[in-house]
């Protein structure tokens, strides 16, 4: 369901924020299924939740898995894309246009000001939220089942950071 567009940029960035904080859990919940039965190493905890989302998605394709994960892989690739907008986003600043609207200054170096809207906002949210129950679901039920079935396989190693 859209979240309604009431023109507020900051109360929708808020809510990108808080949108997130929800998906890094069950980001971080996919993982620790991984980590607890010894297939990953408790390092990547202190890890971004971008970069964690990348790891779960090498473990993921790292690991033979069953129709029930198919989904998973490009579920991931957009975890990341979408973390990596929210990045640009939470860390920018934002700056009243003096020729009306607001701008959004990006923390980097060398990159433009852009218009930012509510509207773009609250539609990063709402991409934040509909990835939010396959999470969920993955965390909950099928990376346990998977990983339970295989119990016997070899852990999954990686390079050091």
């Amino acid at each position: 369901m859209a979240t309604l567009d009431d023109g507020d940029v900051i109360r929708a960035l808020g809510t990108v924020a808080l949108r997130s904080a929800y998906v890094e859990e069950a980001i971080d919940d996919c993982l620790e299924q991984f980590i607890g039965r010894g297939k990953a190493e408790e390092r990547l905890r202190k890890q971004s939740a971008r970069d964690k989302a990348k790891v779960l998605r090498r473990l993921i394709n790292g690991t033979p898995f069953d129709e029930e994960l198919a989904y998973l892989p490009a579920l991931l690739h957009a975890v990341i894309e979408t973390l990596e907008e929210r990045n640009t986003v939470i860390h920018g600043r934002m700056y009243a246009d003096p020729s009306g609207g607001i701008v959004r200054r990006s923390a980097r170096h060398g990159v433009p000001d852009t218009p930012a809207s509510s509207a773009e906002l609250y539609g990063l949210a709402d991409r934040l939220d509909e990835m939010l129950p396959h999470l969920l679901h993955a965390s909950k039920f099928r990376l346990r089942r998977h990983l339970d079935r295989s119990a016997g396989e070899h852990r999954v190693t990686l390079p050091p950071p």
